[in-house]
């Protein structure tokens, strides 16, 4: 009796050998923001969530890059785990996702979230999966605007200029309409750019411009809207198709409520302006005609983004202009 213990004894400590305890996964969420964007609050409530809700099995760190096309490039190799991205940022890995940042695309705010949410969310999804990551929920960045070095109020004071063209095809559809002369960059080279004069002007939400060198490179802030900026906060899909039922219901409920992450962004544009303006920078609040002067220069182009973008953006644009389409039926009633 006394032997055949021994022999269960070591019998049960060599298949404990063999599969050892799991180990603690470590989780890097990753995001461009920088120190003083409402953003930052949401990846850390994100990582905070993550570390909390896994009882143990996953911690999670913020983790900052600087460049977002490199971030989109690591989530998909699942290299990093998780990640706010904005559309614009993840459009040259997935260039259906830049239909969203169309220039002059939405009529006003309640257009765009009505048709993102109903339309173009379900179509997206498909679309992330296909490239590798799903995607958990859209965040909010902001409204595109035009930064200079000096006022520049209308189309005819681009004319020629130096500007910073981004790698999104939105960006160059947007510039190109203007006729500048376009010089290409990733948005980590351009705040040295706009330091020494290699270029005059770009394009950025103001919730991430106040935070960057560019706000004192470029103190003029005009208000063209020409583009909405969405975000969207995505894990690589191979982990997620690791993760179980529970573990994929408390990664999704780490994701903060979209309409909450829109209201809180769109809440501190103003405070922010004010703040930028007693600091000695400039607001110019375009009017609706003012900023018309500009769209129909864009809009006839528009086309031009589900060409460029092509897989399944002809999908996704039909999503979105049957979307419109509803929202207008709507508002009219």
């Amino acid at each position: 009796m006394k032997l055949a213990s021994l022999i269960l004894g070591a019998s049960a400590l060599f298949a404990l050998s063999q599969h050892p305890a799991q180990a603690q996964q470590n989780w890097k969420v990753a995001s461009a923001a920088q120190p003083g964007s409402p953003l930052i609050a949401f990846v850390d409530e994100i990582v905070a969530k993550i570390s909390s809700g896994s009882k143990g099995a996953i911690t999670a760190d913020r983790l900052f890059v600087g460049s977002e096309q490199e971030i989109a490039q690591q989530v998909v190799r699942g290299r990093i785990e998780v990640a706010g991205i904005s559309m614009a940022g993840i459009a040259p890995t997935i260039p259906e996702a830049g239909l969203l940042t169309t220039p002059y695309l939405w009529v006003n705010s309640a257009e765009r979230d009505f048709v993102t949410d109903n339309y173009a969310l379900p179509v997206l999804k498909k679309i992330y999966e296909a490239k590798g990551v799903v995607l958990l929920g859209v965040s909010e960045v902001g409204w595109n605007d035009v930064v200079c070095k000096k006022a520049c109020l209308t189309p005819a004071d681009f004319k020629g200029m130096k500007v910073r063209v981004g790698p999104a095809t939105s960006s160059k559809i947007f510039w190109t309409s203007l006729g500048v002369n376009g010089v290409q960059m990733p948005l980590s080279e351009l705040y040295p750019a706009l330091q020494s004069g290699l270029v005059e002007s770009a394009d950025l939400p103001f919730p991430y411009y106040v935070t960057t060198p560019a706000a004192q490179s470029a103190p003029h802030y005009v208000t063209t809207q020409h583009l909405h900026h969405p975000s969207a906060f995505v894990i690589n899909k191979r982990l997620w198709d690791t993760l179980s039922a529970e573990q994929k219901a408390m990664v999704q409920a780490s994701v903060p409520d979209t309409p909450r992450m829109r209201r809180e962004v769109d809440a501190s544009v103003k405070p922010k302006m004010e703040e930028f303006k007693a600091k000695g920078g400039f607001i110019h609040e375009l009017t609706v005609a003012q900023r018309a002067e500009f769209s129909k220069l864009v809009i006839p182009n528009q086309e031009q983004m589900v060409k460029d973008a092509g897989g399944a953006a002809p999908e996704l644009w039909a999503a979105i202009q049957k979307g419109k389409q509803e929202f207008k039926a709507r508002a009219s009633k």
